[in-house]
């Protein structure tokens, strides 16, 4: 009979652990790497060009997405990111929102006048 309460309080602190791993973590612009690594852990790769930093996470859709979810970093702090991950989330204006349809996008004049 005492056997039902501990199988419910096992029950329950089972079900919170489980929310809790699939908490959605956000990240903001003007964060840091070194917050955004705290947030979202180690990215699989990295890259930085200048004063341009690139992490790379896993997020679940690679083949389906295309892309790993990526946050870039100017200066040290966030400016901009691409997140498809369902446990990922970014708090900013992403320069490409999920909701945006795959498309050609053509180079701009400036680029075309550089022969």
């Amino acid at each position: 009979m005492r056997i039902a309460p501990l199988l419910a309080a096992v029950a329950l602190a089972l079900s919170a652990q489980a929310v809790r791993a699939q908490e959605v973590k956000t990240i903001r612009p003007g964060m840091t790497e070194a917050e955004v690594r705290a947030a979202w852990g180690a990215p699989v790769t990295s890259r930085k060009v200048g004063e341009y930093a690139y992490l790379f996470y896993e997020n679940g859709c690679l083949r389906a997405c295309g892309t790993y979810d990526l946050v870039v970093l100017q200066g040290g702090q966030v400016v901009d990111a691409v997140v498809r991950g369902k446990d990922h989330s970014y708090d900013g204006v992403s320069s490409s929102p999920a909701d945006r349809a795959p498309g050609y996008t053509p180079p701009s004049d400036s680029v075309r006048r550089t022969s």
